[in-house]
């Protein structure tokens, strides 16, 4: 298993960060780190540190893409 950061800009309403830890927990990332940081009235910047294995980071970086409140996800492998 690798450690993977990812970085996403997600629109501050009701039940996106849910959204973004279901995912986390449904993929199976071994969670090191959550941060959330207030990026503008209505985006939030979350960043998520974890481990799983390099096949399944791909995977969850386009899971994070495709929800609905998120508007900019990307991945760094540490």
């Amino acid at each position: 298993m690798s450690r993977f950061h990812f970085h996403l800009d997600v629109e501050r309403e009701a039940g996106a960060l849910e959204r973004v830890l279901g995912l986390v927990r449904r993929r199976g990332l071994d969670l090191e780190r959550f941060d959330v940081s207030i990026a503008d009235p209505r985006t939030w910047r979350v960043a998520v540190l974890g481990r799983l294995p390099v096949a399944d980071a791909d995977l969850l970086l386009r899971q994070f893409t495709s929800l609905i409140n998120v508007r900019l996800a990307r991945l760094e492998e540490e």
